[in-house]
């Protein structure tokens, strides 16, 4: 058990502990309002700023931005000012550290955070920003983006700027002291605003959706600022740009002084390699003085494993730190937890950028909450915005064909159906060196010890398919990745595209059991040789069956003994041709019913106490089995949240929309959808085709570094742009299916731009393949490149160290491009390298 004793040295300079004079600077702010405002701190006090700045911050400075919404709304620049009289608010206090502001203005804006939660009633959720560290939730209040400046930096004409652009759907656009190459690198995308021109330079190793969101931003510019010209400069081709606009670059960025490094990426991302940090939980105390951090436990953890009467830290290591504050404390362990959590970070030497987050017993926020294996708020669930994945008690599947989904995709999404389950089904067994068609009368029988593939084709004013690819979990590896082969195989064979859903036993979707309208069934072990024999015909076996409606309901081959049964559940217990039902005392009628559909003619229905002399003697006698009353599930409600995943310099990296829209759905991107109970990858249409090809892992590799420690064997479904079935498109509010319609790519952007005299741009080079055989390889500088062998950086073949020359350097030392040089003969290729000392 750790144990972490804080002292003053631990805590920030000039950090205040909500100590501060009385101050009626927030008297007019209303605490059923929604509002959204901002504050920058000047001469030691709050000056607010007009919301035409908001989104726009300096370096120098620091602030305090206040947001009100309802619970689970956006909040942001475009907030409403309006009274809410039914239903609570949310409350979020950011104060934001621009990297070069004083300890004195951090200080101010830390106990006016203090302050103004004590005017809304201490409920508030406290979060300490720094600047190009800012949380999800920070940057989704600026749909149009921040700007991060330079305050002494001068304006136009007279002084040319350089701006860099960061981010996924919300840029962040940050200004640099000068113009100067020590600025650049290759996964960047880089403005310089000058008199006359606007330079776009575009980072070989950039994204796409940066690229084309500096492209917007270059248009935004240019108006502002009233320059004529918008110019486009690929890395490493900065010397095939016309003569004017080669000279007028050259002036604010000698090209004999380039050097641009490509990406820090260690040997850990080359191996797809990612270090999970567990989550771990720690209670706070004061004891004669100081304060003791204990740890709890490690993850995951549970609701319960907080109380009322402590404060306790969420250790999230470098992905954030979460204070949580009972209610029962007292002021003061309310108003120093973001202190004490600063403290925490520091005695544990995490970078003094990792977020910390105040929450208070009762407000939490769902970031917070999702960190927790379960969480139940009753109160809430009536004002989620969306709805949860969870089955209704009662639903008349039969009404449930596709078109009717179609139209009402809320629905789709709460049930998770897709349509009735009645189109057409083809189903294969499938082993590591055979592929068997099974029967109609073999559908929806499995084997844990096997693997299946079942194409599923219905019609939605054309026909859509699914496939499913369903594991045993006591299956051979050999055979999982055969049945994953197999389903990639018959997926891209499909003109349309398939929507490809991986489910694991113990884990179907609810449509995936639709298929089956409620008859499927897993046996233990390997099917039979003889295929007519799947049913174990003449054998005894015994079935526990779970749910109590078509698309819920399975029967799983549990051991034929008495210490099997459940209260909770019905059982089918077959002895040679006779059936028995066994309903424990805490079954419905519903599950009974749905029981009767694994029987033959010669059955007897027994309720629990009420069992008959020859169904014990047939189980082999009476023993001890469950009798408890389980909880209800479906009271642990949860949010959707939609993520962009990447894996940056080794570590795993999900970025949150925070209350996502359909707008976030980007052509060139690959989003995640968590539904808490099955994950979807949804794959943009001019996404890299190497991402499309890791959707499956990086689903995988979410849910192994998700901190409440749920299974990875949820199911995981795949799906293209232009193919979302109802089911998913019912978590986006107002779904829209022509919203891409007039959509355009960076390339087509740039190209209106820049017209007729338009360059290619560079592909995405970031191992998509999608870029020609030279511009795959990362880029080095020519002095780097010159060294000796066993001082090369790890990425770089020694025997061909000519591929990581940049275009214009490998022009420059040969005298020809590449594709001229790929064609000469090996020894004459070997004669040049050594002349330009690059053998």
């Amino acid at each position: 058990m750790q144990v972490i004793e804080l002292q003053a040295v631990d805590f920030d300079d000039a950090f205040a502990n909500g100590v501060s004079s009385p101050d009626t600077f927030f008297r007019n702010i209303q605490k059923k309002v929604t509002n959204f405002l901002i504050w920058k701190v000047e001469n030691m006090q709050l000056v607010a700023i007009p919301k035409d700045q908001h989104g726009i911050f300096y370096t120098s400075d620091s602030y305090l931005i206040y947001a009100a919404s309802c619970c689970g709304s956006p909040a942001g620049i475009d907030t409403v000012v309006r009274e809410i009289r039914n239903g609570p608010l949310e409350y979020h206090l950011h104060f934001w550290l621009g990297s070069e502001t004083t300890s004195e203005k951090s200080g101010v804006a830390a106990y006016k955070t203090v302050e103004l939660d004590k005017r809304l009633g201490g409920i508030t959720v406290q979060h300490r920003e720094t600047q190009a560290n800012e949380s999800a939730r920070f940057r989704s209040y600026f749909k149009n983006g921040i700007r991060i400046l330079k305050k002494e930096m001068g304006n136009l004409p007279s002084t040319p700027m350089l701006y860099k652009i960061k981010g996924k759907k919300i840029p962040i656009i940050v200004q640099e002291e000068g113009v100067s190459w020590k600025f650049f690198n290759s996964d960047d995308v880089i403005l310089i605003l000058t008199k006359n021109t606007i330079f776009s330079w575009i980072g070989r190793a950039s994204n796409s959706v940066e690229r084309q969101l500096a492209a917007k931003i270059a248009l935004s510019l240019k108006e502002e600022n009233n320059v004529p010209t918008i110019t486009f400069v690929n890395d490493g081709y900065e010397k095939t740009l016309s003569e004017d606009a080669k000279a007028e670059f050259d002036n604010y960025l000698p090209l004999d002084k380039r050097i641009v490094l490509p990406p820090d990426y260690n040997a850990d991302v080359e191996n797809g390699q990612e270090t999970k940090t567990p989550l771990r939980l720690y209670r706070c105390t004061e004891m004669s003085g100081k304060y003791r951090v204990v740890e709890v436990k490690p993850g995951p953890i549970s609701q319960s494993d907080l109380n009322n009467e402590d404060v306790y830290i969420v250790d999230n290591s470098c992905n954030g730190i979460w204070v949580w504050v009972g209610k029962g404390t007292t002021e003061k362990e309310r108003l120093e937890a973001i202190r004490n959590a600063r403290g925490f970070v520091k005695k544990k030497n995490y970078p003094n950028n990792t977020q910390v987050v105040r929450v208070i017993d009762g407000h939490e926020p769902v970031e917070f909450k999702m960190l927790f294996s379960n969480w139940t708020n009753k109160d809430e669930v009536k004002n989620q915005r969306i709805p949860a994945v969870i089955c209704v008690s009662k639903v008349a599947v039969g009404k449930f064909d596709a078109e009717t989904l179609v139209e009402r995709p809320a629905l789709a999404a709460e049930s998770q159906l897709i349509d009735d389950g009645f189109g057409t089904i083809k189903m294969w067994k499938i082993t590591k060196s055979n592929t068997v068609e099974l029967p109609s009368n073999r559908q929806g029988t499995m084997f844990s010890g096997e693997c299946y593939l079942i194409l599923y084709t219905y019609e939605m004013k054309t026909l859509r398919n699914v496939v499913y690819v369903w594991l045993g979990n006591d299956a051979p590896q050999e055979d999982i990745n055969c049945t994953k082969f197999k389903a990639n195989e018959i997926s891209g064979e499909l003109d349309e595209g398939a929507m490809q859903v991986r489910i694991v036993q113990g884990f179907e979707s609810p449509h995936f059991l639709q298929l089956f309208h409620g008859r499927m069934i897993v046996f233990r072990g390997r099917s039979p040789a003889v295929e007519d024999d799947h049913t174990k015909k003449g054998k005894s076996y015994l079935l526990q069956i779970c749910g109590s409606t078509s698309y819920s309901t399975k029967a799983l081959e549990v051991a034929a003994q008495a210490s099997s049964l459940n209260s909770n559940y019905c059982y089918v217990f077959k002895k040679r041709k006779h059936y028995y039902i066994w309903c424990g005392n805490f079954s419905t009628g519903d599950q009974r019913e749905m029981a009767k559909g694994f029987i033959g003619k010669d059955f007897s229905i027994l309720m629990e106490g009420k069992e008959s002399a020859n169904f014990w003697d047939d189980l082999g006698g009476q023993s001890p089995y469950h009798t408890s009353k389980l909880s209800n599930d479906d009271e642990n409600l949860r949010v959707p949240r939609l993520f962009n995943c990447r894996i940056v310099n080794g570590r795993f990296k999900a970025e949150e929309c925070v209350n996502f829209t359909q707008n976030d759905l980007l052509p060139e991107d690959v989003l995640l959808l968590d539904t808490w109970k099955s994950v979807f990858m949804w794959m943009g249409s001019l996404s890299s085709n190497a991402e499309q090809k890791s959707a499956m892992t990086t689903a995988e590799v979410y849910l192994a570094n998700d901190p409440a420690g749920r299974s990875m064997n949820m199911p995981i479904a795949l799906i293209k742009q232009g193919q979302e079935p109802p089911n998913f498109a019912g978590f986006f509010a107002n779904w829209n299916s022509s919203l891409w319609t007039n959509y355009k790519s960076f390339e087509e952007v740039r190209y209106e731009i820049e017209g007729s005299s338009a360059t290619i741009p560079l592909k995405d080079v970031r191992g998509n393949g999608e870029c020609n055989h030279f511009d795959q390889y990362i880029k080095y500088p020519i002095k780097v490149l010159a060294a000796a062998n066993d001082c090369l950086p790890g990425r770089v073949d020694p025997l061909r160290k000519e591929v990581h020359l940049t275009h214009d350097d490998f022009v420059s030392l040969f005298k020809i491009d590449y594709s001229e040089f790929e064609t000469l003969p090996k020894w004459r290729q070997q004669e040049m390298k050594k002349k330009v000392g690059l053998f």
